[in-house]
């Protein structure tokens, strides 16, 4: 009998070790996303739209496309970096959580990876529509919100053309194009009715005039910048 108490102390001691390492939340409820980004430079950052609807997805527990989560701030992986996903609750106290700010470079690469997606047809019947699809990004709601809040496009172009981001040039080849996708609205404004978006002629027509705005914006970027609206 002694033996066994024993044992189930030992078990006891072990679980509680394990959870004080590896569980226990290290700072106060906080509101927003369950989980944030640390970067290999040990800066924690909030996630980004898409990032979210990644962490949302579900995955088969052999996926190899599954997310890589960090249980603990220092916690390396084997190529020795610190970089990887981590639950809020788990980074420390001392740590502050910085809002995702976007230099020049990774700006315009979303950009350009959202002017793709919000012009190519196929790709948003594909996403949108698609019944097994768990990641609440690929939706009419989404790509909106990811090109006008997460670009800081709401108010226009003005303050990035001011600050450099985008040239007069390259606004005047998408104005057009901007702004009826700025005006637009679903149909019976049922925003998250994606079928209905992908049947409105409005809709079609101005992932139409999208395309063809990208095609004028094409000359004015460098091959590389090109590369990515292929």
């Amino acid at each position: 009998m002694i033996i066994l108490f024993w044992i189930l102390g030992f078990i006891a001691i072990v679980t509680l070790l394990i959870y004080l390492r590896y569980f226990l939340p290290l700072r106060k409820n906080e509101d927003g996303f369950e989980y944030v980004s640390v970067e290999d430079d040990g800066i924690v950052r909030e996630l980004s739209r898409e990032e979210q609807g990644y962490l949302k997805e579900k995955f088969h527990p052999t996926d190899g496309a599954r997310p890589y989560i960090k249980s603990r701030y220092n916690s390396k992986t084997p190529d020795g970096k610190i970089g990887g996903y981590i639950e809020r609750k788990r980074v420390p106290q001392r740590i502050e959580i910085i809002e995702q700010k976007m230099d020049k470079e990774t700006w315009r690469r979303n950009w350009l990876f959202m002017l793709k997606d919000l012009t190519n047809l196929e790709y948003q019947k594909q996403t949108w529509l698609n019944p097994k699809n768990t990641n609440p990004y690929y939706s009419f709601v989404e790509f909106m919100c990811s090109y006008f809040d997460d670009l800081n496009l709401t108010d226009g172009y003005k303050r990035l053309i001011e600050s450099n981001f985008v040239s007069t040039q390259e606004y005047e080849s998408i104005e057009k194009w901007h702004k009826l996708l700025a005006g637009y609205n679903s149909p019976q404004n049922e925003d998250y009715d994606n079928q209905a978006v992908l049947n409105d002629e409005k809709w079609l027509e101005i992932l139409d005039l999208g395309k063809e705005s990208i095609e004028n914006l094409k000359p004015k970027l460098n091959s590389i910048e090109r590369s990515l609206l292929i």
